[in-house]
């Protein structure tokens, strides 16, 4: 998830490394435009950009290649663990990564709109 506004030059330098490190790791990446969310652009003020990777990781500000790539192939091994572990651990995965995205997303912890099992 990459949190940027228009007209920011660090959003727009941030935001390509991380799209070409996503294509790399074959991580998924969702830009988000902060100022088109009254609760994000509060959430978030003047500080980004901001990329939170699966795992934990962020990035904020100013990063090089490096550092974004690096990032990305540790969110990269931890949703392969992820995929490892759900069909031992069930649904119980799932349900932590879609907590995880509706946190970051600021969904609050809410049903996912799915069926019960």
């Amino acid at each position: 998830m990459l949190y940027t506004r228009a007209g920011c030059p660090l959003c727009f330098a941030l935001g390509r490394l991380a799209a070409r490190s996503s294509r790399r790791h074959r991580v998924g990446l969702v830009e988000v435009d902060v100022d088109a969310d009254p609760a994000l652009a509060a959430r978030y003020g003047d500080k980004v950009p901001v990329l939170v990777l699966p795992g934990g990781r962020s990035i904020g500000g100013r990063a090089g290649a490096r550092e974004v790539d690096e990032s990305f192939g540790r969110a990269a091994s931890f949703l392969s663990d992820l995929e490892a572990v759900a069909p031992a651990a069930g649904r119980s995965a799932a349900r932590r990564l879609i907590t995880w995205l509706r946190r970051e997303l600021g969904m609050g912890e809410g049903r996912t709109g799915g069926r019960r099992p």
